[in-house]
């Protein structure tokens, strides 16, 4: 199970399965919610875009090196190469992928891969 499903079951029997609760004391907010809720879990609710700089950095080194690459990735090469620590390239990698810029594609070591909307991310000048 990902974090993901784990996140979706634990809300869906806390909140949503438990409509009496919320639907009778919160009617308005429970529509909203609902509505929502129903979004997030096929996949329809995405985040506002907004792109920290550590991911533009990383994305656009990663669109650079794709063919000499072989699009294959690790953080660690990733951070030697854009001279900065494991830590912020795992973070700014993580968020890459949440919003579907890239894919974890091996596990020994973790390797990643350009999305085809990782490949086609347009930058802002």
């Amino acid at each position: 199970m990902t974090k993901k499903e784990a996140f979706i079951k634990i809300i869906q029997t806390e909140i949503f399965d438990r409509t009496d609760i919320y639907a009778e004391n919160y009617p308005d907010e429970y529509e909203l919610a609902a509505s929502f809720w129903e979004d997030f879990k096929d996949g329809k609710v995405k985040n506002s875009g907004a792109m920290t700089e550590n991911g533009k950095k990383l994305l656009s080194w990663m669109q650079e090196n794709v063919d000499t690459m072989t699009n294959l990735f690790t953080s660690k090469e990733a951070a030697e190469a854009l001279f900065t620590s494991g830590r912020s390239i795992a973070g700014s990698m993580r968020k890459l992928v949440n919003d579907g810029y890239v894919e974890k594609t091996g596990k020994d070591p973790v390797q990643y891969s350009l999305t085809e909307a990782g490949k086609n991310y347009q930058f802002d000048n």
